[in-house]
């Protein structure tokens, strides 16, 4: 019998990469190696689909230094796979918001890579995006580039003077209709700048390729040899003699296209940042009446959490939300129960919190008689309300976490789960933790 947790009987899903639940860290079971998986959703039959298809099977044998390679495509009706090697690392934007500037001679090195890449793409015809967030540094030193645009529009060199500007200012340009750099969780890099780099040795090029008019723009033989000027000589490879062996980038490009198009997603995700201290967030006093659970996340929230954005009552004080893809492989199938129980103290709030945490200790076996493992017993969550812990538990076909905390005389449990016995990474958790945040948040602004 095959192994329902694998896809095409081969690849292990682990986590997701991306927020919008469209690419994934896994496992190849076969060759025993890490890769990068991304579904795309066809479009209905018709040109739209024959383009799509044309243009992955043209991009199926493509090989650069700067894209990750395609493995191998999964076919269904209504969607493709695509198994792509696995590449981490840090995009521009979290390297600059960790690390600070970046020198103009580093600045120039990484634009002359990704010229590199653009003008492979364009060799076949694709038009990727070169912004901060979609430039991927690797620890071996790759630079890869991780989002596709749209093949009609011409902006390429103008997102690269983007890229050049944030390397080496550290903040955002104002280029007008173009939106403030965010990093993978939202989160913006800074306020737009009020004008051009205004000093440097790249100051004269990012400002040229910044022009709101693209005829003042320099064009990608201007660009490469300002660049060159500035880079250390140690990027000697971008010489004639190299660029003769530059393939075509973007390993199915075209597919990632639609998806940046329909979707915003980008195949390949940078590994997130390290999170930020807990703050604590003001919530009310007391609550004089228990809060819906259904209303405690939104449906971008749930949407986050690969759950279906409209949830379910189940009973009173209680919600759920399922995962609404049955096409995924079981242990990518999530689902998430909020429950709020409103006390008429904080004392008994309190008591009942207690029983909560006692109950979740001693638990051996789940309501249908499964023997449950507790892979993390409870253990307390500090500056996350009155008071808080979270634990983790397995019963060999489900993995869950719970996070339960006191907020005045109300208590709130949320349990998010996914299919399989482990939580590679630990996604499941951090998402369970997310999922608490935003509840709390939610709290804070009950009346």
């Amino acid at each position: 019998m095959s192994d329902p947790n694998l896809l095409a009987g081969r690849y292990r899903l682990l986590e997701r990469r991306d927020r919008t639940g469209t690419a994934w860290r896994a496992r190849d079971e076969l060759l025993n190696r890490d890769v990068t998986i991304t579904e795309v959703r066809l479009p209905p039959p018709g040109p739209h689909r024959d383009w799509l298809l044309g243009q992955i099977r043209a991009a199926a044998d493509l090989r650069h230094p700067g894209v990750a390679t395609l493995h191998d495509v999964i076919s269904a009706p209504d969607r493709m796979w695509l198994v792509l090697e696995s590449v981490e690392g840090r995009s521009l934007i979290q390297t600059v918001r960790s690390d600070g500037p970046l020198s103009s001679e580093r600045a120039a090195e990484i634009g002359l890579r990704v010229l590199d890449a653009l003008t492979a793409a364009h060799e076949r015809g694709f038009q990727l995006a070169a912004t901060p967030e979609t430039v991927l540094l690797t620890s071996d030193g790759r630079v890869v580039l991780t989002g596709v645009a749209d093949p009609v529009p011409a902006g390429d060199l103008r997102d690269l003077g983007a890229t050049l500007f944030t390397a080496i200012e550290g903040r955002a340009p104002d280029t007008g209709s173009q939106a403030v750099p965010r990093m993978a969780d939202g989160t913006p890099l800074a306020a737009p700048a009020a004008g051009p780099t205004g000093s440097g040795p790249l100051a004269p090029l990012v400002e040229g390729l910044l022009s709101a008019d693209p005829a003042h723009r320099p064009d990608a033989t201007s660009v490469r040899l300002s660049l060159e000027r500035v880079a250390p000589h140690s990027t000697a490879p971008h010489s004639a003699a190299s660029r003769s062996r530059r393939g075509p980038l973007v390993i199915a490009a075209a597919a990632a296209a639609v998806a940046a198009v329909a979707a915003g997603a980008f195949w390949l995700w940078p590994r997130p940042a390290a999170p930020a201290p807990t703050v604590p967030v003001p919530l009310p006093a007391s609550f004089a009446k228990a809060p819906d659970p259904c209303a405690l996340i939104s449906r971008e929230q749930a949407a986050e959490l690969s759950l279906n954005p409209l949830p379910s009552k189940e009973g009173p004080g209680r919600c759920a939300w399922k995962s609404d893809d049955t096409g995924q492989p079981t242990n990518m199938r999530y689902q998430l129960w909020i429950q709020t129980v409103r006390f008429s103290s904080g004392e008994k709030a309190h008591a009942g919190y207690t029983r909560f945490l006692k109950g979740d200790g001693g638990r051996t076996k789940t309501s249908t008689g499964l023997p449950l493992i507790l892979t993390r017993p409870p253990k307390a969550l500090p500056g996350i309300a009155a008071e808080a812990y979270a634990m983790e538990a397995t019963n060999q076909l489900t993995y869950y976490t719970g996070v339960v905390f006191r907020a005045a005389n109300l208590v709130v449990a949320v349990q998010y789960q996914r299919g399989g016995e482990t939580d590679p990474r630990g996604g499941t958790r951090e998402a369970a933790l997310r999922t608490g945040r935003w509840v709390l948040e939610s709290l804070s602004r009950a009346r």
